[in-house]
């Protein structure tokens, strides 16, 4: 984490956000008019950030075709194109989100295409590079791609401390789950060759596919150890009709213990395109326990290995702490008044607990609001309790 540049005119949060107009000002100088106009027009300039940290999306649509997925959803096509912006264009992009907190907010790559398939890796490697570069958001990867040398390498230079998530939930039927993936016994070598140079590498056993994955877990979590991983991240699966009907097609077994797991409002919006998560945490307890034998640290949740990799400390939500508690980032109650104060906001009282920060005030509109909780859990990593007067 880089603390913001120093100015005895501000409180360290104000700091923070200004420095992140001036990152965003010296972009928009080296660009030209088009490519401003493309990047301030980019949904990175205004999304809000995830659980897991802001997605940011190298491509659009995945060949890998993976039955569990939900992109197909959301719309996106079978066919990888790469995002249209320039590496600079996105960072540029980012620097604009008022929910970003250079330094402090992570970054997810991965969520809507395969980061590393051959279509897609070397703008990902660059969005990565000029992301960290400008913004210095801990990054994170998941990836179902061989990482080969040459990536290995690119990414270490790109972001020293990248989290690196290696996704293998089956290895005996992954030709009928993931028919466009590579093998995972070659994800495994590439995930060896990765932690060969300094990434910080975590088996991603996620979604658990019911049936498949809690079975063979035993055999997958040995094959990462093998591979030189030491720990995982373990989640349930989420479902849309469209899922459940494309694993009954493989496996009307498994299409029925996914149903019987899925939760009763599954079942009343049949036609919808939302995802649901199934019940699982009998199968996560069941694979965390046998992950711990083999001596893997098991994480709750993919940004608990995004804090350990950048040797971080985060308290911001139910799974937490997490992370190395001597990092554990010091804000007073002054940091945020004058934050506040600077956002607008009156009649402020804050009071800051181990694991909350609660905040009573009055002005603002939802908007802000919903800025100011983003800004303070990416800064402060303390679950945020906002009150009105």
């Amino acid at each position: 984490m880089r603390e913001p540049e120093a100015d005895l005119n501000m409180s360290r949060l104000v700091s923070i956000v200004e420095r992140r107009k001036r990152i965003s000002e010296e972009l928009r100088n080296r660009l030209s008019s088009y490519a401003k106009a493309r990047a301030e027009a980019d949904p990175h300039s205004r999304r809000k950030p995830r659980p897991c940290g802001m997605t940011i999306h190298t491509g659009i649509g995945c060949s890998y075709r993976c039955l569990y997925c939900y992109i197909f959803d959301m719309g996106f096509p079978g066919k990888i194109s790469t995002y249209p912006l320039t590496p600079l264009e996105l960072a540029y992009a980012l620097s604009l989100n008022p929910y970003i907190a250079p330094g402090y907010t992570l970054a997810a790559y991965g969520s809507v295409t395969e980061p590393f398939a051959p279509e897609t890796r070397k703008i990902a490697v660059e969005y990565i590079r000029e992301v960290y570069r400008w913004l210095q958001m801990p990054s994170q990867v998941s990836t179902k791609s061989v990482v080969d040398e040459e990536l290995a390498k690119a990414l270490k230079s790109a972001e020293p401390n990248l989290s690196l998530l290696i996704t293998v939930v089956t290895l005996d039927r992954y030709r009928e789950l993931e028919p466009g993936a590579p093998s995972p016994s070659e994800r495994f070598v590439g995930a060896s060759i990765a932690v060969k140079h300094g990434l910080y590498v975590s088996l991603f056993l996620r979604p658990i596919i019911p049936g498949i994955t809690d079975r063979e877990a035993h055999k997958i979590v040995k094959m990462a150890v093998e591979s030189g991983i030491n720990s995982v991240v373990i989640g349930t699966l989420r479902i849309t009709p469209s899922i459940v009907s494309r694993l009954q097609s493989i496996d009307p077994a498994i299409g029925q213990e996914v149903l019987r797991r899925a939760p009763k409002q599954f079942h009343s919006i049949r036609n919808s395109r939302k995802q649901i998560a199934i019940r699982g945490e009998d199968l996560k307890r069941k694979i965390a326990a046998i992950a711990k034998d083999y001596g893997m640290k098991v994480y709750a949740s993919a940004c608990s290995a995004n804090i350990d990799a950048h040797n971080e400390y985060c308290y911001a939500c139910h799974y937490g702490p997490c992370g190395n508690p001597s990092r554990a980032p010091q804000f007073y109650d002054t940091d945020i008044t004058d934050f506040l104060e600077y956002l607008g906001f009156k009649h402020i009282s804050v009071e800051i607990n181990d694991d909350t920060v609660s905040i009573r005030l009055s002005g603002g509109h939802e908007t802000l609001l919903e800025i100011v909780r983003y800004i303070l859990m990416s800064t402060v990593r303390k679950r945020i309790v906002l009150k009105f007067k």
